[in-house]
């Protein structure tokens, strides 16, 4: 799964997002026994119906979406609206979609009834700002394409300009927020599940890999918000390898399907791409190259989302 991994501070270098992937599970007991005989909570049928549910949610709005970007974007498309003696607009460009898709999968997961206070907060907050800014980010979208700016020398735009730039503000916190809500449920979930699987199964291995490199992708966020803390993603690069290690200790099951990945093999191939590419980052964070940071964090976080993939393609 992928982190929202998915925040509202300063940062030196770019930010990316993720992709935040479910695996969707079946009924779990509460309380049900581990292999080492602890005692473990695992989420109601229900409960994880409704997870699922906001992650399905948090994908379609990602899918399109990264307010920090599409406001970079915008500012940096429209230099004449911050410019002194409000020169006339002989161009407009704002960049995003309407949020009818992801609204209405917010809905559908808030309308099960099972309550999950942890999520249903930040998603009712989330809801709300995305409704606010919805209808000035379509308002700015048929300003840009009907060239009103050519008639009004740019009056609208600048008059625009405000109420949008807070409200997707607004909208990357709200959705920064909601994300580490789910990052944090959705780590739970897969904890309580990784306690009841059999090592040396697939499934296992599989699992231990996702925590594994979720932590990495904490450890990497934290870095690049404070280069400080570069020196603690070694740690978590060594579990990750460690346990991708032991993935391709799997022999391959000549029935499984799909046949060409049947116990991960492509999985295991992504994360062995994306533990070089954290070497990589953490080289050019080490050598506080701004340039170099965040080309080595696009590239880190592109390995990521391929490895999310690859994980949902994997077999169970």
């Amino acid at each position: 799964m992928s982190i929202p991994h998915r925040r509202a501070v300063p940062r030196t270098f770019a930010i990316f997002t993720l992709t935040l992937a479910a695996a969707l599970l079946g009924a779990c007991k509460p309380d049900a026994a581990s292999p080492s005989g602890a005692r473990v909570v695992v989420p109601e049928k229900k409960e994880n119906e409704k997870l699922n549910a906001y992650v399905v949610a948090y994908n379609k709005l990602l899918q399109w979406h990264n307010f920090a970007e599409i406001l970079r974007d915008y500012r940096k498309s429209n230099p004449k609206l911050g410019a002194k003696g409000n020169p006339p607009l002989d161009s407009y460009s704002i960049r995003g979609s309407d949020f009818d898709r992801p609204l209405q999968a917010l809905d559908q997961a808030m309308a099960i009834r099972e309550s999950l206070p942890e999520l249903d907060e930040p998603a009712k907050a989330l809801k709300s700002s995305l409704e606010a800014l919805a209808p000035l980010l379509k308002e700015a979208d048929t300003y840009e394409k009907t060239k009103e700016y050519l008639s009004d020398k740019g009056a609208k735009a600048r008059m625009m300009d405000g109420p949008l730039v807070t409200a997707m503000t607004a909208a990357g916190k709200a959705t920064a927020t909601f994300g580490a809500a789910l990052s944090q449920q959705t780590l739970k979930r897969d904890e309580a599940e990784l306690a009841l699987l059999k090592p040396g199964t697939v499934g296992f291995h599989k699992l231990k890999v996702s925590l594994e490199v979720r932590k990495l992708a904490t450890a990497v966020k934290a870095a690049l918000d404070d280069k400080q803390q570069v020196p603690a993603i070694a740690s978590t690069l060594q579990a990750v390898s460690t346990a991708n290690a032991e993935l391709g200790t799997m022999k391959r099951d000549p029935k499984a399907q799909p046949a060409w990945d049947p116990v991960c093999e492509m999985y295991k191939s992504r994360v062995d791409s994306l533990l070089g590419t954290t070497r990589t980052l953490m080289s050019a964070m080490e050598s506080a190259n701004g340039a170099a940071v965040n080309s080595a964090a696009k590239d880190w976080f592109d390995q990521r989302n391929k490895a999310v993939e690859a994980s949902n393609n994997c077999g169970h």
